[in-house]
């Protein structure tokens, strides 16, 4: 027999042999609409039903990515129309997902990847998705959901246990994404000062030593983003290629920068060596490279070094005050530095399982034990703390006033931390309702970390509430040109621009990109509207209120706009 490697979706109804008993006749009918609305989801994302018996459907997908979408996509779709119907009308699913070797014969799969997907969808929870340890870690970070862990499941007829997830509904707003495979936005003319900061490779033995890498090209990039005469392209961008066997000129021209700065790190113990180099995109010549040897407490002072070479490479000279200002305030415990490098690399997958949220905050909270002066371990444990939040079922106000206290703190010890007045923002402008300190906040986070997209993305979030439409999108023009992968929150703040500028059609367009559908369902409703499109618009509708959990009324009342004339339109596009 022939053998592929295949994702295997898995799905049947909650209760069926009950439902049958009961009444015949509707059952089948409700499976036969419900099968309808599946069956164009799966090929919607090119996948291939080769089984289907009574009320089971499996399907074959080439991407364990597009079976999660599918997945996704079709427990919303069952509970939207189950949405207002009796229990005697309503049909619940159930979706198991699995990667491994499959057997083909006579156009049908077997083996125990189809075996496994199929017991995996008997212990997902009813409406819900369950997925296994590969499928998890192949998704997790590249669609916006979370995960809980569901251990190691004894599955029935399989020999050994299956490590497995449950999918959960987003939690927190994901700071850092994983790398993307297709640019969204070509750029068509490359500034002279444009550069790249790749992720450096660990040459140590430990593989932990990832993040000490991630964590120092971080800084760098963060460094380098603030000298104004450089545009820096953001981490989410240039770390996308980690993996990637691209070379030089190709990496030049997807992300629209003439120079790269690439490297490697080797450490033993205390000790280490950093190789960085400065390479031009055009004929990959290098035009600047070092070796350093150091000790860990010296880290500081090399990443000064390779920002001033670099810079008077790059621009021809050095402004010595300029360099002297894009220096971060250094914590006095280099052990407090790593703890919170550590942190942050569990903080980047925050929103994939609870457990690396905590772990983050604990990491900060050593950190700041180790040198409480340490502001950046304050401002990232306020931004923890308040993602931890939104994995508790009931608000928890104490971590909330925690969170404050950190980013108080933080901006006490070092009045130039972005993460500190990003945070601060927040809380002035969505929180304590002062919206002239939460836009100064944010203002100050830009034009410390002008490459942060996530920041730059809060900030046109705050000038969209407030009604600067089209200094928003300008922001957000720039975002795209710093990510040109780019993150799924710019284009839905990308849309509510065009929405608000009565472009309805780019709008949809903007919204249409965003791989999961969430609360911007309630805007694309709109569209639908505004367009004459009722049909559509009412199918958005009843999605939004599904997974709100709220009606247009309350959803449109929790928005912070601070022009009444702005929630008066909005609630208008609902009335007709």
């Amino acid at each position: 027999m022939d053998r592929k490697l295949a994702t295997i979706f898995a799905s049947d109804v909650v209760g069926f042999s009950k439902m049958m008993g009961t009444d015949e006749v509707n059952t089948l009918k409700i499976l036969k609409e419900r099968r309808k609305v599946i069956d164009k989801i799966i090929d919607d994302h090119d996948g291939i039903i080769f089984g289907s018996a009574g009320d089971s459907v499996i399907a074959e997908f080439a991407s364990p990515i597009k079976a999660a979408q599918a997945a996704v996509d079709t427990q919303l779709k069952m509970k939207t129309m189950n949405h207002g119907l009796e229990d005697s009308e309503t049909m619940i699913f159930r979706v198991g997902i699995n990667i491994g070797d499959v057997m083909i014969t006579e156009n049908n799969l077997f083996g125990d990847a189809v075996n496994i997907a199929a017991r995996l969808e008997a212990a997902a929870k009813p409406s819900g998705i369950c997925v296994s340890q590969t499928v998890f870690d192949m998704i997790n970070r590249k669609i916006m959901v979370s995960f809980e862990d569901a251990g190691q499941l004894d599955l029935k007829n399989i020999e050994f246990p299956i490590k497995a997830f449950h999918v959960l509904e987003n939690k927190g707003t994901p700071r850092f994404t994983q790398d993307s495979d297709k640019i969204q936005k070509e750029v068509k003319e490359v500034e002279p000062g444009s550069v790249a900061v790749m992720m450096f490779k660990n040459l140590s033995n430990d593989e932990e030593q990832e993040y000490f890498c991630e964590g120092f090209c971080e800084d760098l990039l963060s460094m380098l983003s603030r000298f104004n005469k450089l545009v820096v392209i953001s981490s989410h961008a240039s770390f996308a290629y980690r993996n990637k066997s691209k070379d030089f000129p190709e990496i030049g021209k997807e992300l629209g920068v003439k120079y790269v700065i690439n490297g490697s790190v080797r450490r033993l113990g205390k000790k280490m060596r950093i190789n960085a180099q400065l390479v031009s995109t055009e004929n990959k010549k290098s035009l600047w490279t070092n070796n350093y040897d150091l000790s860990v407490d010296e880290v500081f002072d090399v990443q000064d070094q390779i920002a001033e070479q670099i810079v008077s490479t790059i621009v021809g000279r050095v402004e010595s005050d300029a360099l002297e200002n894009i220096k971060s305030k250094r914590p006095e415990n280099m052990g407090a530095y790593e703890l919170v490098l550590k942190g942050l690399d569990y903080a980047r997958k925050g929103n994939v399982i609870k457990k690396n949220t905590e772990n983050a905050v604990k990491f900060f909270e050593k950190a700041i034990d180790l040198d409480p002066n340490y502001a950046r371990a304050h401002a990232w444990r306020a931004c923890s703390l308040g993602n931890l939040s939104d994995w508790e079922t009931k608000p928890d106000s104490a971590l909330f006033k925690s969170a404050i206290a950190s980013a108080y703190k933080a901006l006490e010890l070092d009045s130039n931390d972005p993460e500190a007045h990003r945070v601060m923002g927040s809380i002035k402008f969505f929180f304590e309702k002062d919206i002239e300190l939460g836009i100064y906040h944010l203002e100050k986070a830009k034009d410390l970390c002008p490459s942060d997209v996530y920041i730059i993305s809060r900030y046109a979030l705050v000038l969209i509430y407030t009604g600067d439409i089209e200094s928003a999108l300008k922001e957000l023009n720039r975002a795209t040109r710093l990510d040109p992968f780019s993150h799924d929150i710019l284009y839905v703040e990308e849309g509510m621009c065009y929405f608000w500028l009565e472009n309805y059609e780019k709008a949809i367009e903007s919204f249409r990109k965003v791989k999961l559908m969430q609360q911007n369902l309630f805007y694309l409703s709109a569209c639908y509207f505004k367009l004459g499109k009722s049909d559509k618009a009412i199918e958005c509708l009843k999605e939004a209120e599904v997974v709100s959990g709220s009606d247009v009324e309350s959803f449109i009342k929790s928005l912070p706009y601070t022009k009444p004339k702005m929630i008066d339109f909005f609630n208008s596009c609902f009335l007709n």
